[in-house]
C-alpha cells in the first residue's frame, strides 16, 4: 500500500469521526438539557447558542495550534489527545450536570459552560484534520481540501440520523453517552496506533482498548435509567421508565406502591402528562371534564382521539353509549407499552371497536380527508411545551374541523390558556370552556348539559360494568358546572388575547414557562 495514499485517508477519517461524534452528542444534550427544563421550546435553542459557542472557541484553538505546529505528527498527537479528553468529558459532564441540578449555584451559564466545553474539544479538532489533510506541501490540494469536508459533513449528517433515529430507539439516553465516550476511546486507540505516534504505541493501544472496554462494562452493569431518575421533575423514584426516540415516559406509582392504588402519575418529557385513576371517587385526573361530552353528543358512533397517553381517556370513552369506532392517534408508541401494566386500560385498547394510530396526527388527518367524526378529544398537553402550539393553532383546528360530521362536538385541554380558547373561536361558531377544557362545535350544544337527559346518560354511564358516578350527587355536582365564554374569559386574563398560529409560537414564547421558574 502506498504509503502517501494512506496518511491522506487518515485526515478525511478523523474529520468524519468528528463530524459524527460531535452532533450526536448534541442530539443527546438536547434531549438531556431538553427534558431537565421541562421539554420547553427555549431548551433547544439554549443547547444550539452554548454548543456554537463552544465550536466557535474550539476551531479557533485548534487553528491556532496549527499555525505553531512543528510537525504533523505534533498535530496528530494533539488530535489524540482532544479525543481522549472528548471522551472523559462525553462521561463527565452529564454527571456534572446532573449533581448541580439542586445546587444553590446552578445557573444558566453554568450549563451554558457545560455544554460548549463539550462541543469545544471535538471542534477543536477539525481545524487541525484541515491542516493535516490540505496543508501546504501535501500535494493535491483541492481534492484532499474537498475529501476533508465532505468527510465532515457526511459524518455531522450521520450523527442525529443514527444516534436521534436509530440509537435512541433502541437504547436510553445514558446508555448512548457511554456508547459515544467507548467510540472515542476506540478512535484514540485506532489513531495512535495507525499513525505510529510514539514508541509505547502498543501500551497506549491496549490502554485505550481497555479504558473502553471498562466503559462498555459498565454502561450494561448500572440503572440503564440512572440520569433520568435523577433529574425526574416529580422527585421521587419512577417506578417505569420509557426510553425511545420520540421522548422519554415517567410513571410513578400512587404512595410508591407500584400500581396498587390505580392512581399512579404519568409524565411525558418530565411533565406531568395524566393519571390512571378511572374513579370519580378520586378524579385525580378530572375525569368529569371528558365524560361532559356523553352529554353534549349523545349518540357518538365514531370517536377520534389525538393523543392516548395512559389510555384512561380511552377506557372511558369506550364506555360512552353509541360508540361504534375510535381511531386513537398517539405519536409515541411507548405509552401503549406503559398501558400494558393497567389491566383496564390495556383492554380498553384491545377493544374491536379501537383502532390506535402510530402517527402524526396532523399528516395523518391530511392524508385521510374522507374520516368524519361525531366526537373529537384531543388530549392536549401543557400549552407552553415545545411544539404544543401545533396542536393549539388556528390551522390545525381548522383541520379538525373539517373532519368533524354534522353535529359533531369537539374538545381540547387548554391547560389555563386563554389564547387556545381565543383561537378557538375564530374557527368555530361556537366555543366554550368548561374548567380548563375548551369545547367547539358549529351549534349550540350547552343546553345538553342541563336536561334531565344528560342525567340519565351520566347515570348510565359505565367502566367495565361499573357505574361511573357511584351517586346523583355527584352527578349534579359536575352538571352544575357552568360554561364560560370569551367575553369572561377575556375579563379574566385582563389583557388582549391574541390567535395562535403555527408561525408565531405564541403559548411557548411570548406566553410560556419561565426561564426563571426552572432555576
Amino acid at each position: 500500500m502506498n504509503p502517501q495514499k494512506k496518511s491522506m485517508n487518515a485526515p478525511a477519517l478523523l474529520s468524519f469521526f468528528c463530524g459524527f461524534v460531535s452532533l450526536s452528542l448534541e442530539i443527546l444534550w438536547v434531549r438531556l438539557y431538553g427534558f431537565a427544563m421541562l421539554s420547553t421550546p427555549m431548551a433547544f435553542g439554549f443547547v444550539l447558542m452554548a454548543y456554537l459557542f463552544g465550536i466557535a472557541i474550539g476551531a479557533r484553538q485548534g487553528g491556532k495550534v496549527c499555525h505553531d505546529a512543528s510537525s504533523h505528527l505534533w498535530l496528530w498527537k494533539k488530535s489524540v489527545a482532544a479525543l481522549a479528553l472528548s471522551a472523559l468529558l462525553t462521561l463527565l459532564i452529564p454527571v456534572i450536570f446532573i449533581w448541580g441540578q439542586n445546587q444553590w449555584w446552578r445557573n444558566p451559564l453554568f450549563d451554558f459552560v457545560l455544554i460548549a466545553s463539550v462541543s469545544s474539544v471535538l471542534a477543536y479538532v477539525f481545524p487541525i484534520a484541515h491542516h493535516l489533510g490540505a496543508g501546504a506541501g501535501t500535494g493535491n490540494q483541492g481534492q484532499r481540501f474537498a475529501m476533508v469536508y465532505t468527510s465532515n459533513v457526511m459524518g455531522a449528517a450521520l450523527g442525529p440520523l443514527v444516534t436521534g433515529y436509530l440509537l435512541l430507539n433502541s437504547f436510553t439516553l445514558q446508555q448512548v453517552f457511554f456508547g459515544m465516550a467507548f467510540l472515542q476511546l476506540c478512535a484514540v486507540a485506532f489513531f495512535y496506533g495507525s499513525q505510529k505516534l510514539g514508541a509505547d504505541k502498543n501500551a497506549v493501544v491496549m490502554g485505550s482498548v481497555s479504558l473502553a472496554a471498562v466503559v462498555l462494562f459498565i454502561s450494561v452493569s448500572v440503572d440503564p435509567h440512572a440520569v433520568i431518575q435523577k433529574i425526574n421533575s416529580n422527585n421521587q423514584v419512577a417506578s417505569h421508565v420509557i426510553e425511545n426516540r420520540h421522548g422519554i415516559i415517567t410513571i410513578f406509582a400512587a404512595d410508591g406502591n407500584k400500581y396498587a392504588k390505580g392512581d399512579d402519575a404519568v409524565y411525558g418529557g418530565n411533565v406531568y402528562d395524566g393519571r390512571t385513576n378511572l374513579s370519580l371517587k378520586k378524579n385525580t385526573n378530572g375525569l368529569h371534564r371528558l365524560l361532559l361530552l356523553a352529554a353534549l353528543q349523545p349518540q357518538p358512533k365514531k370517536v377520534l382521539m389525538v393523543g392516548l397517553s395512559i389510555g384512561s381517556w380511552l377506557a372511558v370513552v369506550n364506555g360512552f353509549p353509541g360508540v361504534e369506532h375510535i381511531d386513537v392517534i398517539e405519536i409515541n408508541p411507548g405509552y401503549i407499552e406503559a398501558a400494558q401494566a393497567y389491566p383496564v386500560q390495556a383492554r380498553a385498547m384491545r377493544d374491536a371497536r379501537v383502532n390506535i394510530i402510530i402517527d402524526d396526527a396532523r399528516r395523518w388527518l391530511r392524508l385521510n380527508p374522507e374520516k368524519t367524526y361525531d366526537l373529537i378529544v384531543m388530549n392536549t398537553t401543557w400549552h407552553w411545551r415545545a411544539n404544543t402550539g401545533f396542536l393549539l393553532s388556528r390551522e390545525f383546528l381548522q383541520v379538525i374541523q373539517k373532519h368533524m360530521a354534522p353535529g359533531a362536538v369537539m374538545a381540547f385541554n387548554a391547560t389555563g390558556s386563554p389564547d387556545a380558547f381565543y383561537t378557538a373561536t375564530h374557527v368555530f361558531e361556537h366555543a366554550y370552556r368548561y374548567e380548563n377544557f375548551i369545547y367547539a362545535a358549529d351549534f349550540d350544544f350547552r343546553p345538553g348539559k342541563d336536561g334531565d337527559a344528560a342525567r340519565k346518560i351520566y347515570s348510565d354511564l359505565k367502566i367495565e360494568a361499573e357505574n361511573v358516578f357511584p351517586n346523583p350527587d355527584l352527578i349534579e355536582r359536575y352538571l352544575n358546572k357552568r360554561f364560560f365564554s370569551i367575553e369572561q374569559e377575556a375579563r379574566i386574563a385582563g389583557r388582549p388575547l391574541e390567535i395562535i398560529t403555527d408561525n408565531n409560537g405564541l403559548t411557548e414564547f411570548k406566553y410560556g414557562f419561565p426561564l426563571s421558574r426552572m432555576y
